[in-house]
């Protein structure tokens, strides 16, 4: 009896690891479709809000060239259309700085456990959720049953094991996507900034 339990021990702890292997090369594939998708989406969005904003500015600057505009109404309008921008661009942002800056005071301001921890977080909630949805056999609960552990137990212990794997393979499969997404957004952001800068050089 004791050998039989240790026998179906190992073929119930040999499936728990298979499906904690196969769940956990999805979920890194998941979360890397998903921080591209993400990330491209927001700099797609960034990259036309930039657009339109010096869509703007070359049309004051244009009319400010032609004599359209005076110098003196020029500079105001310059200056309350880029107080506009900025205050739209705080509203737009804040409820993302708003989620980070509460996330990092959660992991003491360490940025890579925090991105760890709230990855983690959403994995193990996922993969309980679909371990929970997955119809059980009457095979495998008798299996369970002999082993002497309960399905509860083991949807808990291949979630927690998931999410182990994605707390510590995040930021290597994250990084790539960020970094790509800084210089970009940066290289943006100095576009802009210079052709601002030409722009009110040459109103003079």
């Amino acid at each position: 009896m004791a050998f039989g339990r240790r026998y179906l021990e190992k073929g119930v702890s040999s499936q728990k690891n298979q499906a904690i292997e196969a769940a956990a090369i999805e979920t890194r594939r998941r979360i890397k479709r998903h921080a591209d998708d993400f990330l491209k989406r927001s700099f797609r969005a960034f990259a036309i809000a930039t657009g339109i904003k010096l869509t703007l500015l070359i049309a004051l600057w244009g009319l400010a060239h032609y004599g359209v505009l005076e110098r003196p109404h020029f500079v105001l309008s310059i200056s309350t259309v880029l107080g506009l921008f900025l205050i739209r661009d705080i509203w737009v942002s804040w409820p993302f700085v708003r989620l980070g800056l509460t996330e990092l005071a959660r992991y003491g301001w360490r940025p890579k456990l925090a991105l760890s921890e709230v990855v983690a977080g959403h994995v193990f909630q996922r993969v309980l959720t679909e371990a929970q949805a997955a119809p059980a056999t009457r095979t495998s609960k008798i299996m369970l049953m002999l082993a002497g552990q309960s399905r509860e137990g083991l949807e808990q212990d291949i979630a927690s094991s998931v999410a182990a794997i994605a707390r510590n393979t995040t930021w290597s499969d994250l990084r790539p996507f960020l970094i790509s997404a800084g210089i970009k957004t940066g290289a943006l952001m100095a576009l802009y900034s210079v052709s601002v800068f030409l722009l009110l050089a040459w109103a003079d």
